[in-house]
């Protein structure tokens, strides 16, 4: 089959050319036979050539690699529920623990954590809030804050502990600790210095505004 093919293909043009000169020539019924024996061999042609074709086309899509989708690794996208779960701060009932997430706060408002910061963070654990084990404690309270977290927020729902829990002077105690560690590595910025004095009015209104937002 390929090599009449392969003939009719090369000469095409000059068996056409050829049947219509015969067609100019003649008349009547051998006019009319010859344009028959003309299209049968054009739609012959072009039958045999799309069938030619097929063949190939088909291998070529047999070629391409088919695509089968890979299962999804629903473990790599699983998240551990203790990692979304957050404790809230106002379920902390130690003043202490309390005091010294504010003092973390205060500082990863502003970025980093510096070392010079947690250092006098971990000596105000010593004294005068007397945690033995302060290491504990302060990874403990790292993970309930957030860098650039706002520290109003955070004091907000720490008010209340604090003043059911704290006299006046571990309430001003509170305050100055806030400012030792604002100014550890530094002059404390005007966002802090405005924190504190913020704080510093709740924790000391009287009963009837306690209850206000830090403003």
């Amino acid at each position: 089959m390929r090599r009449p093919m392969d003939f009719l293909r090369k000469n095409a043009i000059w068996i056409i050319a050829l049947l219509i000169a015969s067609l100019v020539m003649l008349e009547g019924p051998r006019a009319l036979l010859i344009g028959a024996f003309v299209a049968a061999v054009a739609g012959l042609f072009w039958l045999l050539r799309g069938k030619a074709r097929k063949p190939a086309a088909a291998r070529r899509i047999e070629a391409v690699p088919k695509v089968v989708p890979l299962p999804l690794d629903r473990g790599s996208d699983t998240v551990r529920p203790q990692v979304l779960e957050r404790v809230s701060l106002k379920t902390i009932d130690d003043p202490r623990l309390a005091a010294v997430v504010l003092m973390i706060q205060l500082v990863r408002t502003n970025g980093l954590l510096t070392r010079a910061e947690r250092d006098a963070i971990l000596t105000l654990m010593s004294d005068p809030l007397g945690i033995g084990d302060r290491e504990h404690v302060y990874e403990q309270a790292l993970q309930l804050t957030d860098r650039g977290r706002v520290f109003t927020p955070v004091a907000e729902d720490l008010v209340p502990l604090f003043r059911a829990r704290l006299s006046l002077p571990e309430r001003q105690q509170l305050i100055d600790m806030l400012g030792q560690v604002a100014s550890a590595y530094g002059d404390a910025s005007d966002l802090q210095r405005e924190a504190i004095v913020r704080l510093k009015r709740r924790l000391f209104a009287p009963d009837a505004a306690a209850g206000r937002p830090l403003n």
